[in-house]
């Protein structure tokens, strides 16, 4: 049997939310490289390249994962305060 076909990588669609994935990519960056990925992943429609689409899935995951869980935030309302109103006196021409 081909040797390529025994040792090849198994086709992954890329998920932010893995923590191996993202590993992944970390690798990628550091060594300029996926020679030492565990995973290829599979380019996915409206993508140049891989290493885009990764960049791009990583930005919606952390973007999400930053303003889904905050809270609106909430105005502060003082009831006590007074409006201060100054008169200034006219100019002499």
């Amino acid at each position: 049997m081909n040797k390529l076909l025994m040792n090849c990588r198994p086709g992954s669609v890329f998920d932010a939310g893995d923590k191996e994935h993202r590993k992944a990519y970390y690798t990628f960056i550091k060594d300029s490289s996926w020679g030492k990925s565990p995973y290829q992943f599979i380019l996915e429609p409206g993508f140049e390249d891989v290493p885009t689409l990764c960049r791009h899935r990583l930005c919606e995951y952390y973007v999400t994962k930053e303003f889904a869980t905050r809270p609106p935030p909430q105005k502060i309302v003082n009831k006590n305060a007074k409006l201060t109103v100054v008169k200034l006196s006219k100019k002499k021409t």
